[in-house]
C-alpha cells in the first residue's frame, strides 16, 4: 500500500522539491497508508484530508492515492515554492517539512508536534523512497484509527540506509554552512557596493564636520 502512495506522488510531479515535500508530508500524516482514518473519523487517506474543511471531497476520494495526490498537488507546489532555494540546498529536510506544514496546515509544525526524531525518521524513509527503496508497510501510525491525528512510524534500521546516515550527519553541518553562506552574501554585497558605501560615509563625515563648524561660528 505504501508503494501506491509513493508511486502516485512520483507520477504526479517531476519537481524534486514537491516530491520531497509530498512524500515527507504524507509519511508524517499517514505512514503512506491510503486507508488511514484519523481525527475521530473525519480525516482520510495518505494526506489525511479533513473532510469538514473540504466539503466537496468524499472519503473514497481522499483514500485514493492518485486522486488525493492530484488534489493536494497545488498546495504542496505553493508550499515548496515558498521555501528559499538556499534552504533547499543547505537543509532539504527542513525545507520539505515547512512546505508540508504550509500545505497541510497542522495546528503546529511537525517538529513541534511530532518531535524532531519522528521527522528525521520520516525524512530517511522519504530519501529511501526517492532512491527506489520504498518500504511496503503502509501501516497506520499511532493515533490513526483511534481518533488521534496521524503520526509517522519510525523507520526501521534497515530503512536508514547510507543516504539517511549521511543526511542525519549533514544536518548540523548544513546549519553552520547556511550561516557562512549568509555571511558570504553580506560580504559580496559589501564588495559590490563598497564605492557607494564609501562615498556615503565620506559625505556623512563632511556633513558632521560642517555642522560642527556652523555651530562653532554661531556660538
Amino acid at each position: 500500500m505504501a508503494d501506491s502512495v509513493v508511486q502516485a506522488i512520483l507520477d504526479a510531479t517531476r519537481d524534486p522539491h514537491v516530491r520531497e515535500s509530498m512524500l515527507l508530508g504524507s509519511r508524517l500524516e499517514s505512514s503512506w497508508n491510503p486507508n488511514a482514518v484519523g481525527d475521530n473519523g473525519s480525516s482520510f487517506g495518505p494526506f489525511q484530508i479533513h473532510l469538514p474543511a473540504h466539503p466537496g471531497v468524499t472519503a473514497a476520494q481522499a483514500q485514493n492515492p492518485a486522486w488525493a495526490t492530484r488534489y493536494m498537488l497545488s498546495a504542496y507546489q505553493r508550499g515548496a515554492a515558498a521555501q528559499p532555494e538556499s534552504l533547499w540546498r543547505s537543509n532539504p529536510e527542513q525545507a520539505a517539512e515547512q512546505a508540508a506544514v504550509a500545505a497541510e496546515a497542522p495546528a503546529e509544525s511537525y517538529y513541534s508536534g511530532r518531535g524532531a526524531e519522528t521527522v528525521h525518521a520520516a525524512w530517511r524513509t522519504t530519501t529511501g523512497a526517492l532512491g527506489g527503496h520504498a518500504p511496503a508497510d503502509g501501516g497506520a501510525p499511532p493515533g490513526v484509527g483511534q481518533g488521534g491525528a496521524a503520526s509517522a512510524q519510525n523507520a526501521g534500521f534497515l530503512d536508514f540506509g547510507l543516504g539517511g546516515l549521511i543526511s542525519a550527519i549533514a544536518v548540523p553541518f548544513a546549519m553552520i554552512s547556511q550561516t557562512f553562506a549568509e555571511i558570504g552574501t553580506l560580504l559580496t554585497w559589501w564588495w559590490t557596493n563598497r564605492m557607494k558605501v564609501t562615498f556615503i560615509a565620506v559625505g556623512v563625515v563632511f556633513f558632521i564636520i560642517g555642522l560642527v563648524f556652523f555651530a562653532k561660528d554661531n556660538l
